[in-house]
């Protein structure tokens, strides 16, 4: 009985083996969505972002040393141009100038002195001469005759010395004034400087001494900046620099405002270490202010004729790009060689053909070979 059972199992199992050469089931269909390829006229651009700075900005400083002596700004106030800011103790300063302005003066008197002197020398030279001739007429034996001949050459010569000295005196007068006048315009300018002005109309950013703090030319004491227009500085590839010009208007994006820039500064050889051109570009500060995020965009030259294909047909695969092109309802895996990126376009260098269908969804799901069916084109 047992050995009946037995068998009877086994011939169960033979009769219910699966079969070993079971049918293959045919590729699944799929719906695609393709587009027909064409060339496009693109103007490629680029976004660069940086931070926004005044479009002038200083450090101020006194050309002279000295005591603060008063403060007149505070930081976060408007001033014009001219304004005094601050102001050091000035008496040494005036002294200097009252001693130079003495000096000339005292200087240029002695110069009227001697022009005079000469013009009384001269003549008196001129007379001493005549007396010298009217002596040489008296004849030459007699003794006293000769003695007083002699007492009028001396006279002479002392005149004519006279004279050559008044005139090396008064010849060298104008140099003299000159240089006085110089030590005197020094010392005005040096009282002046114990005044610092605003060299432009601006803000006072920040104010570094207090009234009693000594101070010298090399120490800044006073930030002042302009935020009339403010400056975007970005540096850019060699490819951004070739298609900018100075002067070129571009648009600055701050927070949801858009504005309109002008490159007003553009590097012509790049940095040595980054190999990138720093560029300026400038816009009214009305809308924005300095430290504010900013992103400009940039445009590239302008592709003519160029193959594109939206960004969802292309099939990026171990650093390799794919397209599936449309071949008797037959998907085809295509490589290609992309280029620039453009908005929802990519660029194509190779591998497709205008007129080609490619599948512009969904890519990855698909395979080489695989029935396709179109639904519609884009």
């Amino acid at each position: 009985m047992v050995v009946a059972l037995v068998a009877l199992s086994v011939l169960l199992l033979i009769l219910t083996r699966p079969d070993r050469t079971p049918e293959l089931a045919e590729a699944a269909v799929s719906n695609v969505i393709v587009t027909p390829v064409q060339t496009h006229n693109l103007l490629p651009q680029e976004n660069v972002s940086g931070r926004l700075e005044p479009m002038r900005k200083t450090a101020l400083h006194f050309e002279v040393s000295g005591q603060v002596s008063a403060r007149q700004v505070e930081p976060g106030q408007r001033v014009e141009a001219g304004a005094v800011l601050l102001t050091l103790v000035a008496d040494d300063f005036r002294d200097a100038l009252a001693r130079a302005a003495a000096q000339l003066e005292l200087e240029a008197g002695n110069i009227r002195r001697d022009w005079e002197l000469l013009d009384l020398a001269r003549r008196n030279l001129a007379l001493q001469k005549a007396e010298v001739a009217r002596q040489e007429q008296l004849g030459k034996d007699s003794l006293i005759s000769q003695s007083r001949l002699d007492e009028a050459r001396i006279k002479q010569l002392q005149l004519e010395s006279e004279v050559a000295r008044l005139k090396a005196s008064t010849g060298s007068a104008e140099s003299r004034l000159g240089l006085l006048e110089a030590e005197r315009n020094r010392a005005a300018r040096d009282l002046a400087r114990t005044r610092l002005q605003a060299p432009f109309a601006g803000g006072v950013n920040a104010v570094q001494v207090e009234v009693g703090d000594y101070t010298t030319p090399s120490q800044p004491v006073i930030e002042l900046i302009d935020t009339t227009e403010l400056d975007l500085y970005i540096e850019v590839r060699g490819e951004l620099a070739q298609a900018l010009v100075p002067g070129q208007r571009v648009t600055v994006s701050v927070d949801d405002l858009q504005l309109e820039g002008r490159i007003i500064a553009l590097q012509l050889d790049p940095d040595p270490m980054t190999f990138t051109h720093a560029m300026r570009v400038r816009i009214p500060g009305d809308k924005a202010r300095p430290g504010m995020l900013a992103r400009v965009q940039l445009p590239l030259h302008p592709l003519d004729n160029v193959i594109a294909v939206p960004l969802t047909a292309v099939l990026l695969d171990e650093g390799r790009a794919y397209v599936f092109r449309v071949v008797d309802e037959v998907l085809a895996r295509v490589e290609v060689m992309t280029g620039r990126r453009v908005g929802d376009l990519q660029v194509l260098r190779s591998g497709l053909a205008v007129g080609d269908r490619v599948v512009v969804s969904g890519v990855a799901a698909y395979s080489d070979g695989q029935p396709a069916h179109i639904l519609g084109e884009q």
